[in-house]
């Protein structure tokens, strides 16, 4: 088996290494063919079975049950993975229900289960995260009316399932921060509605491929309908809207929300330098990742020694 190595991509081996380290900060392992969709060079799968096989003569990965890690305590991860997979296959259809009825608000163009759930883990406390694209110009507007709605949510202790923390809009499709992290996120998307945007945002995003030339590969993705996001309803909010000078509102409403969010983070101590990244505030972007979920994972990769 050690000579059968030197007939494959030296580089294999080494990349199956990085792509399970990414994994095990989430102690989350993976299947074969979810490690060859998250290498980050391209390779054939017959050259990453050999690999696999290698690493794990070597002890350096660990197999059970079909799935991967770098840990020896394989078996308690696959059973973890497992029991998440299961409560996540069951929140997916509620979150799919609620993602279908967010399309129908204003400008709403697009949108897509992601966090968590989109990866196919969730646990007794995991939220409903979403991925939002709207129209150009519109997107203050349409996440005003989004969180004025959260509001609501509240009294019903089911703001867990309205977490909309990310924006952007159909003038700015193309992500700005490109790294593995982000790569990930935009490749584990389920689209719920607006199936065409979609197909707009991967295109104006295919520099994900390369950090995941083989394109990715994760858990079960599927729905069995795109809704296209569209109603009478909808129709009529927007033209009213449209009518009463939007462009100066979305700004304004982006100016204010900027003043709120940045009074928070001074109050809480948070640095500075880190505002940016983690509530992206433009005409054409709003993130709202209090936690800064990317500095973390990158920090924490960025250790890894080879």
């Amino acid at each position: 088996m050690i000579k059968s190595i030197i007939n494959t991509d030296k580089q294999v081996p080494y990349n199956v290494i990085r792509a399970l380290r990414y994994y095990s900060l989430f102690k989350y392992p993976l299947k074969a063919e979810e490690i060859y969709g998250n290498l980050p060079v391209a390779c054939s799968l017959s050259s990453l079975l050999v690999a696999l096989e290698y690493l794990e003569e070597m002890k350096q990965i660990f197999k059970y049950e079909g799935y991967y890690c770098l840990d020896p305590e394989v078996e308690a991860w696959v059973h973890r993975r497992k029991n998440a997979n299961l409560l996540a296959d069951k929140k997916k259809i509620l979150a799919v229900k609620v993602g279908k009825f967010i399309s129908k608000f204003p400008f709403v163009r697009f949108i897509g289960i992601s966090g968590s759930l989109s990866k196919g883990y969730a646990d007794r406390k995991s939220d409903f995260d979403y991925f939002i694209v709207t129209d150009k110009n519109r997107l203050w507007i349409c996440r005003t009316l989004l969180h004025l709605f959260k509001k609501i949510t509240f009294l019903a202790r089911q703001q867990h399932k309205f977490c909309m923390n990310y924006f952007i809009d159909t003038h700015n499709l193309k992500i700005e921060e490109q790294n593995l992290f982000t790569a990930v996120e935009l490749s584990s998307l389920i689209p719920v509605a607006g199936y065409e945007t979609y197909i707009q945002l991967e295109k104006a995003n295919d520099w994900v491929s390369k950090y995941l030339p083989n394109g990715y590969i994760g858990f079960n993705t599927g729905i069995d309908t795109i809704d296209n996001g569209k109603s009478y309803i909808k129709n009529l909010c927007e033209f009213a809207l449209n009518r009463l000078h939007p462009e100066p509102l979305n700004h304004k409403l982006m100016k204010l929300t900027d003043i709120k969010w940045r009074k928070k983070w001074e109050k809480k101590n948070y640095p500075m330098e880190d505002y940016d990244l983690a509530f992206k505030t433009t005409l054409h972007v709003s993130k709202n990742h209090h936690l800064n979920h990317q500095k973390k994972v990158l920090k924490a990769i960025s250790k890894f020694k080879d």
